[in-house]
């Protein structure tokens, strides 16, 4: 877990001072995402297929998990719309016709 937060840690704020860095970044949002996906799939299985079938899940397990969940996909959304709006701001002007 304290790897993947290391991973995503430049993605909290990202300019266009990054963008000389951005095939390792690409590559260190790739394996923290995939990282963080992982988990979230193994606490799904743990959750939702318990070991035994006379044990029960603890509703914290239960919370913790849609908690990490909606965290994750919050994380993911955010990372979209700044790539989006970095996007748009260092597109070229184009409001503007030369003759």
């Amino acid at each position: 877990m304290v790897v993947a937060i290391w991973l995503l840690f430049p993605f909290i704020r990202i300019d266009r001072a990054d963008y000389n860095q951005g095939k390792i970044l690409a590559y260190r949002l790739i394996f923290g995402l995939t990282i963080l996906i992982v988990m979230l799939g193994k606490m799904g299985f743990d959750v939702f297929f318990p070991q035994g079938i006379a044990k029960p899940v603890s509703s914290t397990k239960s919370v913790l998990f849609l908690i990490f969940g909606i965290l994750l996909l919050a994380f993911v959304v955010y990372i979209i719309v700044q790539a989006g709006s970095l996007f748009m701001t260092s597109y070229p002007d184009t409001t503007t016709l030369n003759y």
